[in-house]
């Protein structure tokens, strides 16, 4: 009877000693993971300073009109009629990839075509300037504006086409092209 119970004293304190182990080593961790998660901040820094400017931020940004088309007939296939380029100033500098280079800017470009009623479709709307796909647009509320953001300022080209297609960026061959070649006239416009 004597080795029966000193067995389970024995397992009791195993069992005890691991149990206490487990939980120990599982708040450890579970500590570290949350730590990792949270931004180092201090409480004079700005806890959104090391987030990256979304393009749904950089869409809701005021931006300084380089040029804006004046044609109000829609024409082709997918009824483009003008557009609008801005400047937008980023609340802070954003690492992006410019034709394969890793840059740190300060500004991003939008490029807006207006016509439509434009359809939403499985494939994306593809913006481009001349024959440079400039990237994938973003339809707003009324489908009467696609956006797109570059951050590549050399791309902008006075008395570029503008084309507006859908599906990828290597597809040329359904490209709708608007009336009015792109015109910046920094000038014009101002804070919007």
């Amino acid at each position: 009877m004597r080795l029966v119970n000193n067995a389970r004293r024995r397992r009791g304190w195993k069992s005890i000693l691991l149990t206490t182990s487990f939980l120990f080593l599982f708040s450890a961790c579970s500590s570290l993971a949350f730590a990792q998660d949270a931004p180092a901040s201090t409480p004079d820094s700005d806890p959104t300073a090391n987030q990256e400017v979304t393009v749904t931020d950089i869409l809701k940004l005021k931006g300084r009109v380089l040029g804006e088309g004046s044609n109000a007939r829609a024409v082709g296939q997918h009824k483009v009629a003008s557009y609008r380029v801005e400047e937008v100033t980023l609340p802070r500098m954003q690492d992006v990839k410019i034709k394969g280079e890793t840059r740190s800017v300060g500004k991003a470009f939008r490029l807006t075509i207006k016509g439509g009623p434009f359809p939403v479709r499985a494939m994306p709307a593809v913006i481009w300037l001349d024959e440079t796909a400039i990237g994938y647009g973003i339809e707003n509320e009324d489908l009467n504006e696609i956006t797109v953001i570059t951050y590549d300022e050399s791309t902008l080209t006075e008395g570029a086409t503008i084309y507006l297609s859908y599906g990828d960026k290597q597809n040329k061959e359904d490209r709708t092209a608007l009336p009015e070649k792109l015109k910046l006239n920094g000038a014009k416009g101002g804070n919007q």
